[in-house]
């Protein structure tokens, strides 16, 4: 399996960067690419079976959408595909058709690939859990932006939100999907703390491992479950 990481070296806050070394250790054998943002990425002409993208800082944003746009076509054609794509954090919002900088007084066009709508003001930041349902599996993790997502997403969510916020305070669907594109909010790392949503991610690229340090991984995740499901437990902070 070929796993592409795009732009590590500025794209991997909030423990982001983690979900491609846990792929590492639940597939020894996989090659992994790390492609820095002065690259050319390997998907231009090659054909990776998944490619990971994480949080990033708001100027890294607005470099990223100028580094791939010129890649838009060659993008959607392995989004039809199937290629695997997981963008966590605020990469999703790279995918987004428009985004606003509130504070900066900056717009920026998006890669239009969901007709939806960013909203990002560094005065009002949101960080929170988020219980979530992707496919019948249960998803834990953090929220941590300082930007939230308008239009209609019910025909291209991620997860149905079973606790916590959606792509806005005024949403239950969180996060986009077209095909294989996988875009959520969710950071923590989401894999690591999600070994059953890691094993799907993996079937879908093609492959056929358990998620690393499996029996721990699940517990851990079981655990951590039962906590997120109390009802005592505050899930925005």
């Amino acid at each position: 399996m070929i796993i592409e990481v795009l732009f590590n070296e500025v794209c991997g806050l909030n423990g982001d960067a983690q979900n491609a070394a846990y792929l590492q250790y639940a597939m020894p054998d996989a090659k992994i690419i790390y492609t820095s943002l002065l690259d050319e990425p390997y998907f231009a002409t090659g054909r990776p079976d998944m490619i990971l993208i994480g949080y990033m800082t708001e100027n890294t944003q607005r470099r990223v959408i100028e580094k791939l746009m010129p890649l838009k076509e060659r993008l959607c054609a392995l989004i039809d595909d199937g290629v695997v794509i997981l963008a966590t954090g605020n990469a999703g919002e790279i995918f987004c058709k428009h985004i606003s900088y509130v504070t900066e007084k900056l717009e920026t066009e998006g890669l239009g690939i969901f007709d939806l709508t960013v909203k990002n003001d560094f005065f009002k930041r949101y960080n929170g859990k988020i219980l979530s349902r992707f496919e019948g599996i249960e998803v834990v993790g953090f929220r941590t932006q300082f930007a939230h997502i308008y239009g209609d997403n019910s025909d291209c969510y991620f997860a149905e939100v079973i606790r916590g916020i959606g792509i806005n305070p005024d949403s239950k669907l969180e996060g986009m999907r077209k095909n294989n594109l996988l875009c959520t909010h969710t950071v923590g790392p989401i894999l690591p703390l999600n070994p059953l949503l890691c094993e799907k991610l993996i079937a879908l690229a093609g492959g056929n491992a358990e998620a690393a340090f499996r029996e721990e991984a699940v517990a851990a995740y079981e655990e951590r479950l039962k906590e997120w499901n109390d009802p005592a437990i505050r899930f925005d902070m």
